[in-house]
């Protein structure tokens, strides 16, 4: 399996098989593999840990552990010679300090977008932050450290929730006086990099909703937001591949959008997991993949299922 494939996945292959605009790596994800096999062929005979997984993909992660590139979760024991490699999702500021008391080298390979939100939390340290997505994703979590007061909301009703507590908060300090309108705090609203659009589009109502005068900052990426669109293109697909790790939550998010248009689905992570299924009693296969998801992959269950 090639890692790093410049080839773009083809969007049709005749009436059988259709290949969703935006599937597969993402450029962030992209970014921090070349970076990485790079850094293992310019540093040979150094060893090389990441820290903890660099994307979420079962199979781009042992390629990387064949090329000896290992993981800081199964071998702590480094030198001062060794290379620390931080992860695309982003670490916490607690954690790159503890990395730093090793005395190694370390190379960030953080995702630039998560950078760029890290560094938007940073700016607004003392504003109270809202942030939509996952509390247990380790990009929300690095990105919570950066924050003295951060409030993660994983669906609508937890916003709900926070906004009627907020709306509360700022009635009672207006109506009793017991402080200056100034001090109605400023809330900052962020999104997690994968972010399902519609739970943004949602989540703009609800403010405007309860009259509320909260700054939202759309951090939804790019790559996520052409994947999330590109789902119009298997409309009228009689089954859909979700092709992505197990554990990678943009692939988790677009198989649930598929299952909520009441679409036949399947997730798999790789061309081998075909052999579980039986695909012969549909006309027409669309297929998508999660930001971790090499190209080449799709390609390759492309052609598996066109030869059928």
């Amino acid at each position: 399996m090639k890692i790093v494939s410049s080839s773009k996945p083809s969007e049709q292959d005749g009436q059988r098989v259709i290949i969703a605009p935006g599937s597969g790596f993402c450029s962030g994800v992209e970014s921090a593999i070349e970076k990485v096999l790079l850094l293992a062929e310019n540093e040979p005979g150094k060893r090389i840990f990441v820290d903890g997984e660099l994307v979420h993909n079962r199979d781009v992660n042992e390629c990387l552990r064949k090329r000896g590139i290992g993981s800081l979760e199964q071998d702590s024991s480094v030198h001062e010679d060794d290379i620390i490699v931080i992860r695309s999702h982003g670490i916490p500021p607690d954690r790159r300090s503890f990395l730093e008391n090793f005395g190694c080298q370390i190379k960030d390979c953080t995702c630039p977008l998560v950078r760029r939100i890290a560094g938007i939390i940073e700016a607004n340290r003392r504003r109270p932050i809202i942030l939509l997505g996952d509390r247990n994703h380790v990009e929300v979590k690095g990105l919570c450290g950066h924050a003295e007061e951060i409030f993660v909301c994983e669906n609508l009703d937890e916003l709900s929730q926070l906004l009627e507590t907020i709306q509360k908060e700022n009635h009672s300090i207006s109506k009793n006086n017991i402080a200056s309108p100034r001090e109605i705090k400023h809330w900052l609203m962020l999104c997690q990099s994968t972010l399902d659009v519609d739970f943004l589009k949602a989540a703009r109502h609800l403010c405007a909703e309860r009259n509320l005068n909260i700054e939202i900052i759309d951090t939804i990426c790019s790559a996520t937001k052409q994947r999330q669109s590109g789902l119009k293109a298997l409309e009228n697909c009689d089954a859909i591949l979700v092709v992505g790790g197990r554990n990678s939550a943009n692939t988790g998010r677009l198989f649930k959008k598929i299952k909520e248009r009441n679409q036949i689905a399947f997730w798999i992570e790789n061309e081998g997991d075909l052999e579980s299924l039986d695909l012969d009693i549909y006309k027409k296969i669309g297929i998508t993949a999660g930001a971790s998801t090499p190209r080449d992959v799709l390609e390759n269950i492309r052609r598996k299922i066109s030869k059928k």
